[in-house]
């Protein structure tokens, strides 16, 4: 009876992840308990035999649909800005986990080398769906959760090709070098159709080819088709990378509706991994458990304190992490569901060939997998604190509307050291912003999905500056309500009713976001950098009590060395300097009160004094 031992798995799964909510602990930690509870060994209410054959097609298909829906939480403009250290820890990483952790099985637990390299190259991969649980309880720095994830989502497809294909080494005797080729050959095929798929999926819906209420059922349709499309082209499980590349081309597209595609896909990854987990917990002899001893204590003890550590060290080496965000890096490796999937695999096909081992090998991934997701479920909140990385000081500003004034206010940000992401939901403009050095990601800022996965949570100062006034008065009161930045300002018809009444940015004669794009447009343009002489009659006045020129107004304000954003609050002290937007060859009022400095044209902002920043 498939379905029903199917049926119970499924139940008892939604019941653990439901109890674990409500008890505020690791969910997997409840499913491996739950899974074990209902085997044979146990209770004998689950048979996973039963299933029959398709069941590791089945943990397959699932484990793509887990890693498709990690993709999709990928931004590619914050994973470059961590490329070298990611780089480094899906290679070089990779290899010392998979070192240690053979080592470590072979001299603490006699395994023989074969069974041990199996264990091995399982400890390359860490569990996604357990590490973004975990950190979003936590408000970490936005590079040391990227990394995190980035590393999860990228490190599983390697690790489970790897793993297969050591399988294959082990089974078959394949040379190195064919072994070699082969991993390489799944993961570009695997590539390949992911790209394809992202493509094609992007380009149907952006051109309504599908109803938008069948564009999730339609996506989860396309990623189990080309998923089984590249397995079937490869061998092996290059279906798992494409699953991976399509949906982090998806999550890069500014689908106008990806925010409800992520949460349908959400949704149906706690399906699977509830259903999976507890399937392959079932599974488990609880004789080979007790048979491992305490040397797989010793085991995992090694992967966690001596090849994570060591791996997070290194590939770290020269980044702008501080030594508490490595070192809070270096203990965040829980294993998951693919190293348990492929742990249940390697059991079914290592005794059909008649190869022992597979048992303890199964016995002791679970093992791993939940003293690792056990300890850091319970130890990541009080270990962030401890080294100072939780609730991190906010830094950096959002810009919403990347067109010519956009793109300018964060050119002139950064010039002067600035972090800044610029969010608009036309890929052209972002394309453009791009293509000027700036960090700019396509997508609907109304959707909190994508607030989130663009460092929202992260960012001292909001400037709503999009051409349509009344969505900026909206987007500034959400952001005002549902996170915590200090400084939030938007461009808005009138400041009656505003939340900050009187507060407005860029005082002057500030034409507006379409009119100013059109001046920003113009060759005569340009940027006028004044100066506030000691004992000048405007020490003490508001920005907006000074006279401009024509379609003037001031942008930034820098003040001992700080930089800020020109807004109605501010008056002007002795030693400040002030950026204005205006014309190149008009009058300037302001020249009569203050010393103008220099003047710069659009193309030229570059060359502006960096300075250090810090919210008002």
């Amino acid at each position: 009876m498939p379905l029903y031992h199917a049926s119970i798995a499924l139940a008892a799964g939604m019941a653990a992840q439901a109890l674990a909510f409500r008890l505020q602990i690791p969910g997997i930690v409840l499913l491996l308990v739950t899974g074990v509870a209902l085997g044979p060994d146990v209770l004998q209410w689950l048979a996973p035999s039963e299933i029959g054959a398709a069941r590791g097609e089945l943990v397959s298909l699932a484990v793509a649909i887990i890693l498709f829906e990690g993709g999709l939480g990928l931004q590619m403009e914050y994973l470059k800005q961590q490329q070298r250290s990611l780089s480094l820890l899906l290679t070089l990483g990779a290899l010392i986990s998979m070192s240690v952790g053979t080592l470590a099985a072979h001299y603490f637990l006699d395994m023989p080398w074969s069974t041990a390299a199996l264990y091995g190259s399982l400890m390359i991969v860490t569990g996604p769906t357990v590490v973004t649980p975990l950190l979003s309880r936590l408000t970490i720095d936005r590079s040391v959760r990227d990394i995190l994830v980035g590393e999860g989502v990228l490190i599983d497809p390697i690790g489970a090709i790897v793993a297969i294909v050591a399988l294959e080494y082990v089974l078959e005797d394949h040379g190195v070098l064919a072994t070699g080729g082969e991993v390489l050959w799944q993961l570009g095929i695997g590539g390949i159709v992911g790209a394809f798929a992202g493509i094609a999926m992007a380009y149907i819906l952006r051109h309504h080819w599908v109803a938008e209420e069948l564009w999730n059922p339609v996506v989860l349709a396309s990623v189990v088709f080309f998923f089984s499309l590249a397995n079937k082209m490869a061998g092996g499980e290059a279906g798992l990378m494409t699953a991976v590349v399509q949906g982090v081309w998806l999550a890069n597209t500014g689908l106008r509706q990806l925010g409800s595609l992520r949460q349908f896909n959400e949704e149906m990854t706690v399906l699977v991994l509830s259903f999976i987990f507890v399937l392959l917990a079932a599974n488990l002899p609880l004789q080979a458990v007790a048979d491992l001893g305490w040397g797989a204590l010793a085991v995992v003890a090694a992967v966690v304190w001596i090849a994570r550590p060591l791996a997070a060290m290194l590939c770290t080496i020269g980044s702008d992490l501080t030594i508490q965000q490595r070192m809070f890096i270096a203990w965040v490796c829980p294993r998951g569901i693919v190293a348990v999937s492929v742990a249940g695999l390697f059991s079914i096909l290592l005794a059909d060939a008649n190869r022992s081992g597979g048992t303890a090998l199964e016995a002791l991934v679970f093992v791993t997998v939940a003293l690792t997701v056990t300890v850091q479920g319970l130890t990541v909140g009080p270990v962030a604190r401890l080294l100072g990385v939780d609730v991190p000081s906010l830094s950096g500003t959002m810009i919403v509307g990347a067109d010519s004034f956009g793109r300018l206010l964060g050119r002139i940000l950064t010039a002067f050291g600035r972090q800044v992401v610029l969010l608009d939901q036309n890929p052209v403009l972002c394309r453009r912003a791009q293509k000027e050095g700036l960090i700019s990601l396509n997508g609907d800022a109304l959707s909190q999905d994508f607030l989130e996965e663009s460092g929202a949570r992260y960012v001292d100062t909001l400037i709503a500056a999009t051409t349509n006034q009344s969505l900026n008065t909206l987007l500034a009161t959400r952001f005002r309500h549902d996170y915590r930045a200090q400084r939030v300002l938007s461009i808005e018809p009138s400041p009656e009713g505003a939340p900050e009444a009187g507060l407005r940015p860029f005082p002057g004669n500030f034409p507006g976001p379409y009119d100013t794009n059109r001046l920003l447009q113009r060759s005569t343009a340009a940027i006028l950098e004044y100066a506030v002489p000691a004992g000048a009659d405007t020490i003490g006045k508001k920005l907006t009590d000074l006279e401009y020129g024509e379609s003037e107004f001031a942008i930034v304000l820098l003040r001992r060395n700080l930089a800020f954003i020109a807004s109605s609050d501010h008056k002007l002290e002795a030693g400040d300097r002030l950026l204005c937007v205006g014309f190149a060859a008009g009058s300037h009022p302001l020249a009569n009160d203050l010393e103008l400095v220099r003047q710069l044209s659009i193309d030229e902002v570059d060359q502006l004094q960096p300075a250090k920043e810090e919210s008002d």
